[in-house]
């Protein structure tokens, strides 16, 4: 569960919504982070508290940009597609891998304001020649209009 933390802060990335929608500004704020497959088998959650800057562009395939907090000093972000939207869906999208070994991500955003994105990867826990093992990471948490 150590690598919890530093799977979340380097692996999430958000998208969002439905053709002709207006573009959206969010805050949000991830709070739980689990991890399946990081032991073969096995999945573990633990409480995180991350935030991000989530700029949703107007259209059906428009970026979506997640900038996580303390990007000015990294120059990290995460950029996706929106998806057409869906009935008790405000945002949806995905996209491909920005890093080696980082697959598919997809998010939504529902009307509660309430996120979930999940993230493929494949992670290489011996750095002395160990084989890569695939995981998902799924983050949980909210997300508020910004003022």
């Amino acid at each position: 569960m150590r690598h919890l933390a530093i799977l979340a802060g380097s692996l999430v990335a958000v998208s969002a919504g439905a053709a002709g929608a207006a573009a959206v500004s969010l805050d949000c704020v991830a709070r739980l982070t689990c991890v399946s497959n990081l032991d073969a088998g096995r999945a573990g959650c633990q409480p995180t508290e991350l935030r991000y800057a989530l700029e949703v562009g107007r259209k059906t395939g428009a970026k979506v940009v997640m900038t996580p907090e303390g990007a000015d000093e990294t120059g990290r972000f995460y950029e996706f597609r929106r998806l057409p939207g869906t009935e008790g869906v405000r945002l949806q999208a995905s996209g491909g891998g920005l890093e080696p070994g980082q697959g598919a991500g997809v998010l939504t955003v529902f009307e509660t304001l309430d996120f979930v994105l999940t993230r493929h990867d494949a992670v290489l826990l011996d750095p002395e020649g160990g084989t890569p093992r695939a995981i998902a990471v799924t983050v949980h948490g909210t997300c508020a209009e910004k003022d």
